[in-house]
């Protein structure tokens, strides 16, 4: 399946029942006479209510989060309007869609009344991106009056913008949005299209809080040639900001991004492409060796959850809901943080690397980004890197 897969899915079904001839189906990748084969990109999914989550056919007592919650993995929209230009997701969905906000809240009390779900996980790039859609969905979900724990992930822009509506997060049931910091530097935000600023970064975490909402800031090392002094300003800026939870993380520059064109001269240390996850250093910095690198960033997350205030809000926060997430988190970077350092140890990794990103993947499809647009139909040969 290439681009998204429901309808898709459907037909390549259809076809292969029918012996019909596979390269008719749109959006997918094939071998035809061993030669690798992509059909052209399938049309856009217009309407996400024609195609349905099958919850009936989930073993729902299996799947928990947050805790032991029992939970599930939903979309209210996909795609997002934004161009940040290292985001791996902004090639597959060209166009942000939402679901009927009132159809979605009935299913979602659904979930809660017949297989006892409690914690609704959104895996939406963006599903706050349209004010009166999300504000509509929160009101029918408040409505359908369930005790459901929401957290996902949103721009700060749009919880400064909702700063008036904050309530009626809490009240629907939202306990913690990730929050995509990515770097203290403006210069920075502006070179990688991030769309925001650092005022408005440290609003939304002040705003989150007065309305007893967790902020988790995602924040990303690795853009540029960094230096020792560049993650001591990160973790003073950091520090400013006061997240609840803090969630460091590597550049990983995705071949068909336009910031892989902006790297490709850079080394590479990580020749395991299951490791290009954000959760690994993939590119060398030339001032700043990798197990330094490693030391700032596991520092960085100790002292931002380990710090005082950090501390008496996992051990004295008046919310309940907010108590438990952060326990629950705490709990879960412990083992997290262990992990990271002993398989940094014992890994393998690229030393005094003359293999540069280009050399190792190829050049950059950030020409073919827009995927899922609907072209002139044509058989096209996949070449390999």
């Amino acid at each position: 399946m290439r681009g998204e897969g429901e309808r898709t899915a459907t037909e390549l079904i259809k076809a292969w029942c029918g012996q019909a001839d596979l390269t008719a189906v749109d959006g997918i990748a094939l071998r035809v006479d061993g030669v690798p084969t992509g059909t052209p990109p399938a049309e856009m999914i217009k309407d996400l209510d024609d195609y349905r989550v099958g919850w009936e056919l989930i073993d729902h007592s299996r799947y928990s989060y947050w805790g032991g919650m029992r939970a599930v993995v939903v979309q209210f929209s996909r795609g997002c309007p934004y161009l940040c230009s290292y985001c791996g997701q902004r090639g597959f969905w060209t166009q942000w869609r939402h679901r009927d906000p009132v159809r979605f809240a009935k299913e979602l009390a659904r979930l809660h009344r017949e297989q006892g779900v409690t914690l609704i996980n959104f895996a939406d790039e963006l599903p706050t991106g349209s004010r009166k859609a999300w504000k509509a969905f929160l009101e029918a979900l408040i409505a359908e009056d369930v005790n459901l724990t929401l957290v996902g992930s949103t721009r700060t822009g749009d919880i400064v913008r909702d700063a008036d509506i904050l309530h009626l997060y809490k009240q629907a049931g939202v306990v913690r949005f990730l929050l995509g910091i990515e770097s203290y530097d403006e210069a920075m935000l502006k070179t990688i299209k991030k769309g925001g600023s650092t005022s408005e970064d440290q609003q939304a975490i002040q705003l989150m809080r007065q309305h007893g909402i967790i902020s988790m800031a995602t924040y990303v090392v690795g853009f540029e040639e960094e230096t020792d002094a560049d993650y001591w300003r990160s973790l003073k800026h950091l520090l400013r900001y006061d997240p609840d939870q803090i969630q460091m993380l590597y550049v990983t520059p995705h071949r068909w991004t336009p910031y892989f064109e902006t790297v490709h001269e850079r080394k590479v240390i990580e020749t395991d492409s299951a490791k290009w996850d954000y959760k690994h250093q993939v590119l060398e910095t030339a001032r700043v060796p990798p197990w330094r690198i490693l030391l700032w960033v596991k520092s960085i997350e100790v002292i931002m959850q380990a710090r005082p205030k950090a501390i008496l809000r996992v051990l004295l926060g008046k919310d309940r809901h907010i108590r438990h997430g952060m326990r629950w988190y705490t709990r879960m970077g412990r083992r997290v943080w262990m992990h990271e350092i002993a398989e940094f140890i014992f890994s393998k990794r690229l030393k005094n690397s003359s293999l540069t990103l280009r050399s190792f993947w190829g050049a950059s499809l950030a020409q073919n980004e827009e995927s899922m647009l609907k072209r002139k139909r044509a058989v096209i040969p996949i070449k390999a890197a």
